[in-house]
């Protein structure tokens, strides 16, 4: 808060006294904080000055030497000065052009004083001035957190915030809830309005909650907007370090300084708080929708029994055809350390919750959800009267709004989505589940080339199979024993046996075309195909080796 509370050196310059004031050199630096003023007159100074202080001087100990100032300011520069007033036409007439060039290097402010200025009022009006800049500015912001806290207390939304700092800043606004992927948006002039909300989609952040190095300072960019460079200020809304959102303030009128920013920045805390307080609404709820779901998903007719009691609460019809759908979030790094780990936790439950959000908005399919610790399970309602075919196609149009969101998200590489078949009434949905599950088992421990990111188990064919933990490490055993002697021989010769055979198999044992997609001369293929026959007595042709072997490297390519 202290930093929210600086005086730049350019504000004193509306001090009564410093009416005729005028700087002479390193303009560029005006914008230094002021903390304090004191006077040189003895050219030892450089021992006792403070960072952000302003230095009154007549140069009566220099005047003699005003070359000294070349040596002196980048002294004062380094210990953090943030300039100096000067009287001239006492002791010194002007100053030295090679002063000014070094004050312009340094972006040292140089401020030329009224000479019938007297040094005490001066310095009790920059005191007074400071005080009274931070008395108002701690007053604004007392005033808008309760303004804040008041819409929070009658338990307004997001709108309503955006609306205020609009208000405040009479400038466009807008808030992004990066844990629920929202914004809200809110300008009193309606053209800049509709302009600006051409560039919002660019604006939003979805990035990861967890906030990086400079992530949380007030950052300004530019928009161009129909030929206009618009000036954009982002200020981060964070909360123990996670980062929830930004509010993003579009300077129009060219009229918002650094104290109207830090006014706003002092209630983003708040803002946190209401974003976590509805997160943890919806993390209470989400418990008993597990609860509900985990009863009614389970192969126990007496747990369902109690979960068709609050059927009615849940939306959930028990007559209509349902199907469920696990999207997994493969986004755990299990190399950092524990701590980090933990923290990758938290921001997956509310990557989770983003998505959730974004489907809420994108789809059109009835369903119930739950979420797990990296995964939600959703249940899908279909009208009894549908057809299958129906049913069939508002799945997939689901699925594909799931995939969308995960793009939007740049999650794409790490969600899976797993598809059961749908079922009349409620007896068979712990059937839909496993099926769900085994489709997720199987996407993620695909070793295939290009990874599928969904599946539906009905459309997986023997793949189905390798889903179940319980067969996997036999599968795995049965392949190797299988593959073993062509995988030694290309140890030992360094030879390209298994590459071949897995090429004679993809094109019908068409040598002529597995020389065409290898690159490599006929002969050597011909003479490789012999040198498994011959040498590893493996006859490729024979219809029970042929089902081994091609079985077996199914098995590598699905979970090996």
């Amino acid at each position: 808060m202290l930093k929210a509370l600086k005086v730049r050196l350019r504000d004193i310059l509306n001090v009564d006294l410093l009416a005729g004031a005028e700087v002479i050199a390193g303009e560029t630096g005006m914008d230094n904080e002021i903390t304090s003023v004191n006077v040189m007159e003895v050219p030892d100074i450089v021992d006792w000055v403070r960072p952000g202080e302003f230095l009154l001087t007549t140069a009566y100990s220099i005047s003699n030497n005003l070359e000294a100032f070349n040596t002196l300011l980048p002294i004062f520069s380094q210990k953090g000065v943030c300039g100096m007033g000067i009287k001239t036409k006492r002791y010194i007439n002007e100053l030295p052009e090679s002063v000014i060039q070094t004050a312009n290097e340094l972006a040292f402010p140089i401020i030329r004083i009224p000479p019938d200025v007297s040094y005490g009022d001066l310095m009790k009006e920059v005191f007074s001035f400071i005080i009274g800049e931070q008395t108002r500015l701690l007053e604004k912001i007392n005033e808008f957190n309760n303004q804040i806290r008041d819409i929070m207390l009658r338990r307004g939304d997001m709108e309503e915030f955006a609306e205020l700092i609009s208000q405040a800043m009479h400038s466009p606004t807008l808030i992004s809830d990066q844990v629920h992927k929202s914004f809200v948006f809110h300008a009193e002039d309606q053209t800049w309005g509709a302009i600006l909300e051409r560039v919002v989609p660019a604006t939003i952040n979805n990035t990861s909650i967890l906030a990086e190095p400079g992530s949380m300072e007030i950052r300004t960019s530019y928009d161009q907007v129909d030929g206009e460079r618009v000036k954009r200020f982002s200020i981060p809304i964070f909360f123990e370090e996670n980062l929830y959102g930004h509010v993003f303030i579009w300077d129009v009128n060219e009229t918002i300084n650094m104290g109207d920013l830090f006014v706003i920045e002092s209630a983003t805390s708040l803002l946190a708080l209401h974003i976590v307080t509805k997160l943890t609404v919806t993390q209470r709820e989400n418990v008993h929708r597990t609860n509900f779901l985990e009863q009614l998903l389970s192969n126990k007719p007496e747990s369902q029994a109690r979960a068709i009691l609050d059927a009615e609460y849940y939306g959930f019809d028990p007559t209509a055809h349902h199907q469920c759908l696990i999207l997994r979030l493969d986004y755990q790094d299990r190399v950092h350390p524990a701590s980090l780990r933990t923290r990758k936790i938290q921001e997956t439950s509310l990557i989770l919750t983003g998505i959730l959000s974004y489907i809420q908005r994108k789809a059109s399919s009835r369903y119930i959800w739950a979420t797990k610790p990296n995964e939600i399970y959703f249940l899908l309602e279909f009208d009894q009267n549908l057809s299958s075919e129906a049913r069939a196609t508002q799945t997939r149009l689901f699925v594909y709004s799931l995939m969308e969101v995960a793009r939007d998200l740049n999650l794409e590489d790490h969600c899976f989505v797993g598809v059961g078949r749908a079922y009349p009434g409620y007896n068979l949905l712990s059937d839909s589940l496993h099926e769900a599950q085994q489709a997720v088992r199987i996407l993620q421990s695909s070793q295939k080339k290009v990874k599928e990111h969904y599946g539906f188990f009905e459309e997986m064919g023997i793949a189905r199979l390798f889903g179940t933990p319980e067969i996997r490490i036999d599968l795995l055993s049965y392949a190797d024993q299988v593959l073993q002697p062509i995988v030694d021989y290309d140890a030992e010769h360094d030879g390209k046996l298994l590459e071949t055979v897995r090429a004679y198999f993809e094109h019908g044992g068409n040598l002529r075309k597995i020389s065409e997609v290898q690159y490599t001369h006929y002969n050597t293929i011909v003479y490789r195909i012999n040198r498994i026959r011959d040498t590893l007595k493996i006859d490729l042709k024979d219809p029970e080796t042929a089902f081994s072997i091609q079985f077996a490297l199914k098995i590598r390519e699905l979970i090996g």
